[in-house]
């Protein structure tokens, strides 16, 4: 039987092409040769398409005649963006609920969650587009009620789909581990190169230890990456540290728990993944020792620092995190704490906040935050334009960037919308 498609190369080129490397190589009027997809039949295979070669457009033209080509003038090309960490799920939120502390902003959640989750379908669908025209290519989603699998399974992104556990009632441990399982196993149906089931455990507040680690044996027996929040709240530290503070309140009010006590210390939480390689979101209220203990075991750190501003009023010590030998990736995390999923506007934010680091080194890490760092966290073949890596290539309009001496700052600066986006050599946006 004849292939539903063939692979052919095509070469793109532009002013910029940021190969988005550990030494932030920017190669003037680049290219990039990459296999491209060429439909013959309205069904298309799942064939993993692949960078080729990057270099100087022109020497590129020259070796590769064959090639379908074309030169973005006053443009950046680099890997498509990676969005280590976004819930879909809530994208109904505008303004149900509560911000400018953590406990306001739990409370408006228990309260309002559900009419936000009611008829996902049309935001979902609105945040995967979101995605795309930002130039992302891969996400991490996390998935708290499996109601955006399909959504996201045959959506046009490259997914790490981490399938959420929380509950902390221990009467309901085997239920809530029966309907964590069905999940698991309807997001492996959908498992590919482009779609991979992961696992996340919510946070050290709101899961039973019990149930986290029968889940981690799920995790070790699949070689499935994990997914927590951690010390996202100052409430959160002193809960774990001290076994009072609000959270006492909030499990005897909310949850009608008489005498609530914590699961875990902060080490024996961080105890539990021995073997698994974890992605830690937020992280505010890590102290260097723990960073250490993460950065030591292999682990990543996330951090989504619109969420943060929302939600705690602090970013991510990344000068803590460079002393601990650390990358920090980012991630949009929702709109339940967010006013919207937009990837640049997120890293924009985060230059014009962190005042106190230098601004080009600083634009750098941002952009290595959303695509290398990422991809590397994520365990994906991509993030770096590179031969052999998934050809996932992002094309972005910024007038003048030829002439700019700081062009990964003028990038985050003036880029708005992508060009075009290819993901497994495949125009997504044109």
């Amino acid at each position: 039987m004849p292939s539903s498609e063939d692979k052919q190369l095509e070469l793109i080129g532009g002013s910029k092409v940021f190969i988005c490397d550990e030494k932030f190589e920017i190669i003037d009027d680049g290219g990039v040769v990459f296999e491209c997809l060429v439909k013959t039949s309205d069904q298309s295979t799942n064939t993993p398409r692949k960078i080729i070669k990057v270099g100087k457009y022109q020497e590129l033209m020259d070796s590769y005649p064959n090639a379908s080509a074309s030169f973005y003038p006053e443009s950046v090309i680099m890997p498509g963006f990676v969005n280590a960490h976004i819930h879909f799920e809530f994208g109904n939120n505008l303004a149900s609920f509560e911000y400018g502390s953590f406990p306001k902003w739990l409370k408006s959640v228990m309260k309002k969650r559900d009419e936000v989750l009611a008829d996902i379908r049309s935001c979902v669908e609105d945040g995967i587009s979101e995605q795309l025209r930002s130039g992302v290519s891969s996400v991490g989603a996390i998935s708290s009620y499996g109601y955006d699998l399909e959504i996201l399974a045959r959506s046009s992104l490259r997914v790490v789909y981490f399938n959420e556990a929380i509950g902390s009632n221990p009467a309901m441990i085997d239920s809530l581990y029966e309907n964590f399982s069905l999940r698991y196993l309807a997001s492996k149906d959908f498992a590919s190169h482009r779609f991979i089931p992961a696992i996340a455990l919510h946070s050290p507040y709101s899961l039973h230890s019990v149930l986290a680690k029968k889940i981690l044996e799920l995790a070790r027996e699949n070689q499935s990456i994990v997914s927590t929040h951690f010390l996202e709240s100052r409430e959160e530290r002193e809960w774990l540290e001290c076994k009072s503070g609000w959270f006492e309140e909030f499990y005897k009010s909310v949850l009608k728990i008489a005498s609530p006590a914590p699961f875990y210390d902060i080490e024996g939480f961080l105890e539990l993944f021995f073997g698994v390689q974890v992605l830690f979101t937020h992280c505010l209220f890590a102290t260097p020792k723990e960073l250490e203990y993460i950065a030591r075991n292999n682990h990543h750190i996330i951090s989504c620092p619109r969420s943060n501003r929302l939600l705690n009023n602090k970013l991510l010590d990344l000068t803590l995190l460079h002393q601990a030998g650390l990358r920090a990736s980012f991630g949009t995390d929702g709109k339940s704490s967010n006013h919207n999923l937009n990837m640049l506007d997120e890293l924009r934010s985060a230059l014009f906040a962190y005042v106190q680091l230098d601004l080009e080194e600083l634009s750098k890490e941002l952009i290595l935050g959303a695509s290398a760092n990422p991809a590397v966290a994520l365990g994906l073949n991509v993030g770096t334009l590179e031969a052999g890596k998934y050809a996932d290539i992002a094309v972005f309009e910024c007038l003048e960037i030829s002439k700019s001496l700081q062009a990964p700052l003028h990038f985050l600066l003036h880029a708005r919308e992508v060009k075009k986006l290819y993901i497994n050599g495949e125009a997504i946006v044109a």
